[in-house]
């Protein structure tokens, strides 16, 4: 049977299959388009992994975003369940913040940033992002020990450049204080142009264990003289220092509370594959992010392991709330 015009119905259904088709895919692929692509153009695109740590992320998470974004060269998406990320929740991202410490991703996540900065991406940490994954007791909020202990992931200490350990030598901080820290590598883009000291308000980490290949920026002198108060020294417990009757103090590992009398390393960077790790032991809480220096380096770290270069003028050295002041 043939139609009024000449062709087949066979052919004619074919046909209208194949525009539906057409349809179909067009509209998919344009939705696909509309739902990978939120960022503004031109930006570069940051994840911040947040959700947990034993430092008060709730408020320091909204100031990296908001340092970030009131620059006009980022846009930021914030991730508070990082358990579950995928390859594909990735993709879309230059560089990856890590606001984090808490518990283990599970393998899943954990090679999706593996692969993520391997193929060429970034990666920065901040801060007690590093006690993370170390094999060390999974501290809740307020420094708690959660009695959670969970075997190491190793190649997060080749990611990012140096983790906390109670193996020898064993890490710690002496009680925070005001310190200078000392640029070592001047021509690095991320410390191009800063003065060569710069003055923190903060914990001085010290006896890190750090990965093969780690380049140091920025060191800091760890004084003798700024010894934990006696009845500091009857606990490892570094957040003693600030609070007394810490619950289950017997789940503390051993740390080293004393300073060290060294040179330590504040700033680093590392490569992972193809990709870039910029670490900061500073960011305690937000008036140590206030600081000038931790904001300067912040910002020009995460420029530079998302391109591999700082494209910005040389920074004014000034804080992120002291911008913010000067722009109202």
């Amino acid at each position: 049977m043939q139609a009024s015009w000449g062709r087949p119905l066979t052919e004619i259904g074919a046909f209208i299959v194949l525009c539906i088709f057409s349809v179909v895919l067009s509209v998919a692929q344009r939705t696909g388009a509309d739902r990978t692509s939120p960022f503004k153009k031109d930006t570069i695109r940051v994840l911040i992994l947040t959700g947990q740590n034993n430092h008060d992320w709730r408020a320091t998470t909204p100031l990296l975003r908001a340092m970030l974004l009131n620059t006009g060269r980022f846009d930021v998406g914030v991730n508070e369940s990082p358990t579950g990320m995928t390859s594909e929740t990735l993709a879309q991202y230059d560089v990856v913040v890590l606001n984090y410490n808490g518990p283990r991703w599970g393998q899943q996540s954990e090679k999706a940033l593996e692969s993520f900065v391997r193929s060429g991406k970034g990666l920065v940490g901040v801060h007690g992002a590093n006690w993370a994954f170390s094999g060390l007791v999974v501290l809740g909020d307020g420094s708690v020990p959660t009695g959670i202990l969970e075997p190491p992931w190793t190649e997060y200490k080749l990611m990012i450049g140096g983790v906390w350990s109670d193996q020898h030598p064993v890490s710690g901080h002496a009680p925070r204080h005001k310190f200078q820290v000392k640029i070592v590598d001047a021509h690095h883009p991320i410390t191009e142009g800063l003065p060569s000291s710069f003055e923190a308000d903060d914990e001085l980490y010290h006896n890190m264990h750090m990965a093969p290949n780690v380049h140091i920026l920025a060191t800091a002198y760890d004084d003798p003289k700024n010894k934990p108060q006696p009845a500091a020294t009857k606990t490892s417990n570094p957040s003693k220092q600030q609070t007394a009757d810490r619950p289950s103090e017997a789940n503390w590992p051993h740390l080293d509370m004393n300073p060290t009398g060294r040179d330590e390393p504040m700033l680093w960077t590392t490569p992972y594959g193809k990709g870039r790790t910029f670490y900061t032991t500073l960011g305690h809480d937000v008036r140590a992010m206030e600081m000038p220096g931790f904001s300067s380096t912040f910002l020009r770290g995460v420029e530079w392991a998302a391109r591999s270069t700082v494209k910005t003028p040389k920074p004014k050295f000034q804080s992120w709330a002291q911008t913010q002041a000067h722009e109202q």
